[in-house]
């Protein structure tokens, strides 16, 4: 064969190119995998209550509040964590609210929201919190409190009965919750 006949670069490249299991297959599953494993990766921590605290320790009393509940657990009791109550638990509606939680983030790094001006704040930051619990239902209260957690007949006669109509009467966990975790604010 002359070298007239030989494939140029070009063509040697365009026929490598074409054979995507030698190479582009692995690197495309490694390149996957480790998106995948790394979104996963900061899931995972940012549902720890270390990274919540780590912002709410250093501008609002969240923190104690959610300490001195009874969510927080008193050793025998598995506590609840601030994603437990925060974060919905399936994958759409988790994404959203982390995709809407950036709007804390950039508060806290521009300042809008200080140890000084939180409680002012705090209202309306409540308010909206309750209108997600109210639109779904309190979903994530539901999601531990039920079967065994949530046995109706172990409740004293007045929590049972209200319990028992809470549907009728067009409430949900909130209503009558408001408080149990963090301080009740009332909305003027």
């Amino acid at each position: 064969m002359s070298n007239s006949d030989k494939p140029g670069r070009g063509q040697r490249l365009w026929r490598w190119l074409k054979r995507p299991l030698a190479l582009g297959i692995p690197i495309g599953i490694f390149v996957l995998v480790a998106m995948g494993a790394s979104f996963q990766g900061v899931m995972v921590l940012s549902n720890q209550n270390a990274f919540c605290f780590s912002c709410h320790l250093s501008i609002d009393t969240i923190v104690q509040e959610y300490q001195a509940s009874s969510h927080h657990g008193d050793g025998t009791k598995i506590a609840a964590t601030c994603a437990d109550c925060h974060v919905p638990h399936t994958f759409v509606d988790k994404m959203k609210v982390k995709i809407m939680a950036t709007k804390d983030i950039y508060h806290m790094l521009a300042g809008t929201i200080t140890k000084e001006n939180f409680e002012e704040h705090r209202p309306a930051m409540a308010q909206s919190v309750w209108d997600t619990f109210k639109a779904n239902d309190s979903q994530s209260c539901r999601h531990c409190h039920q079967g065994a957690n949530f046995d109706l007949a172990a409740q004293p006669q007045r929590a049972r009965l209200n319990h028992e109509r809470i549907a009728e009467r067009g409430e949900t966990c909130v209503d009558c919750h408001q408080g149990l975790t963090h301080k009740r604010i009332v909305i003027q």
